[in-house]
């Protein structure tokens, strides 16, 4: 792993055959609680047609913690994204998130057009009117701390047989280790967001794909999403809650993959 100017740890990989050398690079941004890890099973998939680049956003993983008071923006994490970008040698990309990441990207995507090839948002949203949990999260911090928040994250995002249990034990220890106010202060962030105005002026080829169930965004954020943005494309996958990216990792690389292919 590398480190940029900013403090942001990020890892690029790229196994595709020397005869494969075309295709931008796909720039992948995890989401509040996790890490780069998530993107585990997806990275050998994608990486064998297009150089992968995860990275740990800022307040998790091997990532800078900023100073308590922290002013969180989402203007601070788009800079994280590009900081990344550059940093690893490219200029323009496949954006990718989940959930707050999902978020972010949509925001980078916004701010720099120029420099997106596609944006694929999973259980992510634009606006925080109607998101359902973040209310709580401050309640579920004061009674159980980080671990007592994160098992009840672990309902809210997968149904009791959705991973194997070492996958599911990986992801609960990991997001146990977030910081109260790190988690408290993006969810602000993103509760009081509204990109509503910005989406007319999106024109990066997207998807956005969304769970049935999950318990943070509705399926109707995705049908007004789609309304604003009529080149969008929208796909509600059945029998997922808010851990999507994680518990349907490789049909989700998969189908990722075939729209990058077919972008190409």
């Amino acid at each position: 792993m590398s480190e940029t100017s900013r403090g942001l740890f990020y890892q690029t990989t790229d196994i595709r055959p020397p005869w494969c050398s075309k295709g931008s690079a796909v720039f992948f941004h995890h989401g509040i609680g996790t890490n780069h890890a998530i993107w585990s099973e997806w990275v050998p998939i994608i990486a064998a047609r297009y150089p992968v680049v995860q990275f740990d956003m800022r307040g998790f993983g091997n990532s800078i913690v900023p100073d308590q008071p922290h002013l969180w923006s989402l203007q601070e994490m788009v800079d994280d994204v590009w900081d990344v970008v550059d940093a690893a040698g490219h200029h323009r990309v496949h954006l990718v998130g989940e959930s707050f990441g999902a978020t972010v990207v949509l925001a980078a995507a916004l701010a720099r057009p120029d420099r997106v090839e596609s944006l694929r948002m999973l259980n992510g949203t634009f606006k925080g009117q109607g998101l359902g949990e973040l209310d709580k999260w401050e309640q579920q911090f004061a009674e159980g701390s980080s671990k007592g928040w994160s098992q009840r994250m672990m309902i809210n995002r997968f149904h009791a047989d959705a991973c194997s249990p070492g996958a599911l034990a990986w992801f609960e220890r990991e997001q146990s280790k977030t910081l109260p106010w790190v988690a408290i202060g993006l969810g602000g962030v993103l509760a009081k967001l509204n990109l509503t105005p910005q989406l007319r002026n999106l024109k990066a080829a997207t998807a956005i794909v969304l769970p049935d169930a999950s318990p943070f965004i509705s399926i109707e954020h995705g049908y007004e999403f789609v309304r604003h943005v009529k080149h969008a494309q929208l796909r509600v996958v059945a029998g997922a809650r808010h851990g999507l990216p994680f518990s349907h990792a490789k049909t989700e690389a998969q189908a990722l993959l075939n729209s990058l292919d077919s972008l190409n």
